[in-house]
């Protein structure tokens, strides 16, 4: 964990970087801190290192930004004070109402250029350490991973030597370079570590870019959604484009009529 900057609410406990276990609660990091896997094999044992983490990314925004959007909320609430409970029971007694959660939305996106879409948050879910490089004889421990994916026509497909990581981007807006190229940058040093991504947005043309397919170890791109509804703009378009780069994709949907399943194994002795 990274040390927040700056001052946060009284309720929460900022992150401490030096800290070997916390207790249960909320807390607040900064951008760049991750959850990683430990494990023992006893009772008393030592804590083992796993090599796999969650990380993290939104785009940030600014305290101004925040401070004037939080203003005008309490305007259009009607309400006065600083309590934080009484101003969640209130925003959510007029989310109720489509035209007051209309007019809110408004302001959200009146203080936040490109909308909620823009912060939408990705994850990195994957091995922390670098695989080795091919002329190595040194073996770095992501090596150690298996990868096999699940192919009904085909069998199983497996692979070792590249990457297994799952990058999960939600509903970001990456087709635009102000939000798609910090977003890049932050996740560059897990480039052959990503080996699958969810296409922002269900694979929508709006949110999508060529160059956020430019992670080495990419192997599958994923569009979450049913086909059927017709709901995603210009999904085939983006389909591809992806496989244009040599990138397998698969549309998987929310009725469980389509599966895509990766299993990840590792020797731990």
């Amino acid at each position: 964990m990274r040390a927040p900057h700056g001052p946060i609410a009284e309720k929460l406990t900022p992150a401490d970087p030096t800290a070997r276990e916390t207790q249960s609660g909320a807390f607040v990091a900064a951008s760049g801190s991750y959850l990683q896997l430990e494990w023992q094999a006893f009772t008393g044992d030592a804590w083992r290192r796993g090599d796999w983490i969650l990380l993290p990314y939104v785009h940030p925004v600014d305290d101004p930004a925040r401070k004037r959007f939080l203003k005008d909320i309490k305007k259009a609430l009607g309400f006065r004070g600083n309590e934080e409970t009484k101003l969640s029971k209130s925003l959510l007694k007029h989310l109720r109402s489509i035209e007051s959660a209309r007019r809110l939305v408004e302001i959200y996106n009146r203080h936040f250029a490109g909308g909620h879409n823009a912060i939408s948050m990705s994850l990195y879910s994957g091995p922390l350490s670098q695989r080795a490089v091919a002329s190595s004889s040194h073996t770095e421990p992501s090596r150690q991973w298996r990868s096999s994916l699940e192919e009904p026509p085909y069998g199983r497909f497996f692979w070792s030597v590249d990457g297994i990581g799952w990058l999960g981007t939600g509903d970001a807006a990456l087709r635009q370079d102000k939000w798609r190229k910090p977003w890049r940058t932050f996740f560059e040093g897990f480039d052959d570590r990503i080996a699958i991504m969810t296409l922002p947005h269900h694979g929508s043309a709006n949110n999508f870019h060529s160059d956020i397919l430019g992670f080495r170890g990419l192997r599958f791109a994923l569009a979450t959604t049913l086909e059927a509804r017709n709901r995603v703009s210009r999904l085939r378009e983006t389909l591809g484009a992806v496989e244009l780069r040599g990138i397998r994709t698969r549309v998987v949907d929310d009725e469980r009529l389509s599966r895509f399943s990766v299993t990840c194994e590792r020797s731990i002795a």
